[in-house]
């Protein structure tokens, strides 16, 4: 079987990850992180899709200062640079790390979830990976459904941070029968669910306005009558981290099938939005949220604050 061929890009693009990689494993994690929320200030400053975040924020939060927003912008742009820098050295971050390091806020919902299994649902919040990693040393079995990356080399070396700690993998192609047999052996299939989802997406308020927001986890929910566990990983000062598992939301059978999906959807989303409003610099604020519901037409021209 022959090997597949990657293009020069590809190479490039690859060669460059396992050099910062590499760079990033030299540094003490505190000194990384640094440099991680360096990275995340400097990519904000550049104006790396920063007109959108900042009209994402003007929608969230009317009522607040353009300096305010802009405010948490910058530290959310931070968070995520401390956020790649942490996942960068997953293979680092053992045991040890996470009982030293991760407080979890209510560990008898946590219990449950690893005793009944279910969808476990976790957001562009915090460090949302470190999860899996919690749960994996937390004796809670966990699947990832994870996309495929156009990059091979890159796809398969994040994979391998994914899975190094013991943490299954499922593939979004071909995906139903793995998802199903997880669940159905009370395993945990880990979701994040909180982007813009086309046509095809359901439409639920995110912050009052109409978001189209993705279908599978309910969908799966419904069809197998399964609790959803909106969970989230906040970071909180230096190298700690506070893991909270909501109560699970179980879907209504008394209701149609689609319709039952709708409200499951509407109640993640809400979860997501108290958390949002609870520490809105950790969320990841550059993704077009609202897109396929049109909201950004009018905002086009707001300038940045």
């Amino acid at each position: 079987m022959k090997k597949p061929r990657h293009s020069l890009r590809h190479l490039a693009e690859y060669s460059a990850l396992r050099a910062v990689v590499f760079a990033l494993d030299l540094m003490p994690l505190r000194m990384a992180l640094c440099c991680g929320a360096a990275m995340g200030h400097a990519a904000w400053a550049l104006g790396i899709r920063r007109k959108v975040s900042l009209i994402n924020l003007s929608l969230a939060f009317p009522e607040m200062s353009g300096r305010d927003r802009a405010a948490i912008g910058a530290r959310s742009y931070a968070n995520f640079g401390r956020f790649a820098v942490e996942f960068a050295r997953q293979r680092r971050l053992g045991r040890s790390h996470i009982e030293k390091h991760v407080r979890v806020e209510n560990p008898e919902i946590m219990k449950r979830l690893g005793e009944e299994g279910g969808i476990g649902l976790a957001f562009h919040y915090g460090n949302w990976e470190l999860l899996g990693v919690l749960q994996s040393y937390g004796g809670v079995s966990t699947r990832f459904l994870v996309g495929r990356q156009h990059n091979a080399l890159v796809d398969g070396f994040v994979n391998r941070l994914r899975s190094v700690h013991g943490i299954g993998l499922i593939s979004r192609d071909g995906a139903m029968r793995e998802i199903f047999r997880t669940i159905r052996d009370r395993g945990v299939v880990a979701w994040l669910s909180d982007q813009d989802a086309g046509r095809a997406g359901v439409i639920v308020d995110f912050f009052g306005m109409p978001a189209s927001t993705p279908r599978g986890a309910a969908a799966i929910a419904v069809k197998l009558g399964c609790p959803v566990y909106p969970t989230f990983m906040i970071r909180e000062r230096g190298l700690f981290h506070t893991a909270v598992y909501t109560e699970p939301i179980l879907p209504r059978r008394d209701i149609p099938a689609e319709q039952a999906e709708v409200e499951l959807t509407r109640l993640y989303t809400s979860r997501l939005e108290e958390m949002i409003r609870r520490r809105p610099d950790l969320y990841w604020w550059p993704h077009r949220r609202w897109k396929t519901t049109g909201l950004y037409r009018e905002r086009e021209a707001v300038r940045e604050g």
